[in-house]
C-alpha cells in the first residue's frame, strides 16, 4: 500500500528533527526490509516546517516505527493512496 506521509513540526525543534532524520536514514540503510520504502523525496511547504513524502509498505508497524522515532517533535498523518488507473471507474 502506498501512503502520503504528511509531517509537521515546530520550527524551534528544527535541529532535533534534522538529527533524528539523519539517524533514521542510517537505521533504514542498515536493514531496509524492516522499514517502509520511501518512494519520493521529501517535499516541504513554503509557509512553514511541514510537508509530505510518499512511502510504501504492507506492514502498518512500519508507519508506527516512523512515528515513534520522531516523537515528540514531529506530528504525522498517513493517507492511503492508489493509482487512478487501478480504481474501478464503475463506482
Amino acid at each position: 500500500m502506498k501512503y502520503i506521509m504528511f509531517w509537521e513540526y515546530d520550527s524551534a525543534d528544527h535541529n532535533a528533527v534534522m538529527d533524528k532524520l539523519k539517524a533514521f536514514r542510517d537505521i533504514v540503510k542498515k536493514d531496509p526490509d524492516k522499514h517502509a520504502k520511501f518512494i519520493s523525496k521529501n517535499f516541504t511547504m513554503v509557509d512553514g516546517p511541514e510537508g509530505f513524502q510518499l512511502v510504501e509498505t504492507e506492514n502498518p508497524e512500519h508507519l508506527v516505527k516512523i512515528t515513534r522515532h520522531y516523537n515528540p517533535e514531529v506530528s504525522f498523518r498517513f493517507a492511503p493512496i492508489v493509482e487512478l488507473e487501478k480504481v474501478d471507474q464503475k463506482i
